[in-house]
């Protein structure tokens, strides 16, 4: 079984060439790391050709970076917030930054912020029962939507 460029499958959801995960950024490398290993994991499930990891600020590559060197048959990119919430950068830095990279050729679309997201807040509430002592499993419309999303 191969991943999901090896096999010709682009990505599903609204048709999206490539998406590029977005993280605030930090000066200590050690902070990279958590971002560093999805976004291996993406790339080896859905390939290098289809996702890329910027930062806002602080830690490279920056989101202008990773666009300029997007294969020139990349049409339209989701850019996916690994934030929490939305704040200043999602409501003014990142829609600024995407109208300034976006043309008649390359349509850019800001996503929701993956905490936005109802298998990641599931997961959040999990981790807290799990830490007050209340053995929560994952819901099983969690592991079903993980095992779905980890099929290829």
């Amino acid at each position: 079984m191969g991943n999901r460029e090896t096999l010709g499958i682009k990505m599903q959801h609204k048709g999206y060439d490539h998406i590029i995960l977005l993280a605030h950024g930090s000066p200590d490398p050690l902070w990279k790391q958590p971002f560093e290993a999805l976004y291996q994991d993406v790339s080896k499930s859905y390939g290098e050709s289809n996702a890329s990891l910027a930062y806002m600020e602080l830690t490279s590559p920056s989101l202008e970076d990773v666009v300029a060197l997007l294969n020139k048959d990349v049409r339209k990119v989701a850019v996916l917030p690994l934030f929490l919430a939305v704040g200043r950068h999602l409501r003014h830095d990142v829609p600024a930054q995407i109208k300034a990279l976006q043309n008649d050729h390359l349509q850019i679309d800001l996503l929701p912020p993956i905490g936005d997201d109802v298998i990641v807040k599931q997961a959040m509430q999990t981790v807290v029962a799990n830490h007050l002592g209340k053995g929560v499993n994952m819901p099983l419309d969690f592991i079903d939507s993980w095992s779905r999303i980890h099929a290829i």
